[in-house]
């Protein structure tokens, strides 16, 4: 009689094969069963923390962190090297069109090579804004000019002074300007047109010209133009006023001009940089809700090119301009409006369809694209750029006091009063009695140097008109009516106070 055996009873007592229900594998992959923890290491499987450890969490780090605040301030050796780059370029091109002047007159093509060699220019960094600048002279001056230009450019051409580069670069920044050109010159695209046909001649390819027409092809007419500018004006005002970022959207729509979306963006940046922190985060806001919707991504891209290009121009009424230009793009390419290629612009690069990046060493731009560029390799960059312009007026009380509490920790570690100045700045300015109330309760943990700098940093903010006297006689009249809770943690804090009060020479 045969014997019948149980399968389970055919297995090794101990096989993972015959008991398990995980197939063969240890549950949790080794980290035990129901109501455990999971196995060691597990706490390190995110890769982004700050998504799941909040700054109110009591493991959270400030250091660790990078702090909430982001500093956009450049080092003092980037604005060096800005405004040597910017001081090189305005005396090369002052001195190109003293020149060009001289040989509208003459007509001494010699005498012109022998100027441009007299600048010195170190490896003709700028030798594209001999292109540019000649052929806007002659614009001015008719078609005998005209002519004369298109000479000179083949005899520079000629004698290797420049060369298919240098021409590619300065048509290509000149057709960028042709709309505000032809507010001067309504006949400008005809005789720009001229100037293409002559290029073969400087020897540009035929890609490279083709490339060129298509910047005149997207064109207006004058008067058509300058009602386009003026609406855009009007929405950008009423989109500052009104923080309505649809209805913009739906105003600029309405207009059916998308290739002027440029105009929308360099518009907005250079408004903005006129105004203060709130209204660059409304521009920042908009930026990357219109990019891509109502705003081809190709025309975002353009309205910071241009604004690279005019970094000399904007310079004169912002001082400030790398600091502001150098944020708006990293916040742009953090936020995905534009593309990470646009920061790849710093050099000139030669590709199949011919000359593809327009700023290199030297131009205004230049310093800009590589600020940016530092500002995205910094810790925790892309949430933290989003804070770029400090906090809003929108936010919550409980965030808003969390940016005081950041402002002066920062500022008592460092002793740097004009960064907390700064930041002082992008608060809410009715919020400010704060800034006063949580100096006095930081001091009264620390000592007698806090309680100094905290003095110290509110009369510089009155003096500097940054807070009100009503928002510092405010903050202290809080400390008065709090001060018997403080003294149950600190006996000596109503002595403290009277000390902090003798200090304020403000109030």
């Amino acid at each position: 009689m045969a014997t019948i055996k149980s399968r389970r009873r055919d297995k090794f007592k101990h096989s993972a094969a015959g008991r398990s229900k995980c197939g063969g594998q240890a549950r949790k992959g080794g980290g035990g069963g129901k109501g455990t923890w999971g196995k060691a290491g597990d706490e390190y499987k995110y890769e982004d923390d700050d998504a799941y450890l909040g700054w109110q969490d009591p493991n959270y780090d400030e250091q660790d962190s990078g702090g909430f605040y982001f500093s956009s301030v450049p080092e003092k050796e980037i604005e060096t090297a800005f405004a040597a780059s910017i001081q090189m370029q305005k005396k090369f091109k002052e001195a190109i069109r003293e020149a060009g002047r001289v040989y509208f007159v003459s007509s001494e093509k010699g005498e012109f090579a022998e100027r441009v060699k007299e600048t010195k220019m170190r490896d003709s960094l700028l030798y594209h804004e001999i292109v540019k600048e000649l052929v806007r002279m002659s614009l001015d001056m008719g078609e005998k000019a005209m002519h004369s230009c298109s000479d000179l450019l083949r005899y520079l051409r000629k004698k290797e002074i420049l060369d298919a580069r240098h021409m590619y670069k300065g048509f290509y920044h000149l057709f960028n300007q042709v709309n505000d050109i032809c507010m001067d010159v309504p006949k400008a695209k005809e005789k720009l047109l001229y100037a293409v046909e002559c290029a073969l001649l400087y020897g540009l390819t035929k890609e490279n010209i083709d490339h060129l027409r298509q910047s005149l092809r997207k064109g207006t007419d004058q008067k058509t133009l300058k009602c386009a500018k003026g609406k855009i004006a009007v929405i950008l005002k009423e989109y500052l006023d009104s923080e309505d970022v649809e209805e913009l959207s739906t105003c600029f729509k309405e207009m059916k001009m998308p290739y002027l979306g440029f105009e929308l963006i360099k518009q907005g940046v250079s408004l903005s940089m006129d105004r203060g922190p709130r209204e660059r985060e409304l521009i920042s806001r908009m930026i990357v809700e219109v990019s891509g919707k109502v705003v081809p991504r190709e025309e975002t891209s353009k309205g910071f090119e241009v604004l690279l290009q005019r970094v000399e121009d904007l310079l004169m009424d912002v001082p400030k301009v790398l600091e502001y230009l150098s944020s708006f793009v990293a916040r742009a390419v953090a936020d995905e409006a534009v593309a990470p290629s646009l920061l790849l612009q710093a050099h000139i690069q030669e590709g199949d369809g011919g000359y593809e990046a327009h700023i290199q060493e030297g131009d205004g731009g230049y310093e800009v694209i590589l600020q940016a560029q530092k500002l995205l390799k910094k810790s925790r960059a892309i949430q933290r750029l989003t804070r770029v312009w400090g906090p809003s007026s929108g936010d919550n009380i409980v965030t808003l006091k969390k940016h005081v509490r950041d402002l002066l920790l920062e500022y008592f570690s460092s002793g740097e009063l004009k960064e907390a100045i700064r930041l002082a700045k992008c608060l809410p300015p009715h919020f400010h009695h704060e800034i006063v109330k949580r100096a006095f309760v930081i001091s009264l943990d620390k000592t007698s140097r806090e309680v100094e700098m905290s003095a110290k940093l509110l009369d510089a903010l009155f003096e500097g008109k940054v807070t009100l006297k009503t928002q510092i006689q405010r903050g202290l009249k809080r400390i008065e009516a709090s001060i018997d809770d403080m003294k149950l943690d600190n006996g000596k804090a109503p002595d403290i106070f009277k000390n902090f009060k003798k200090k304020i020479k403000c109030v």
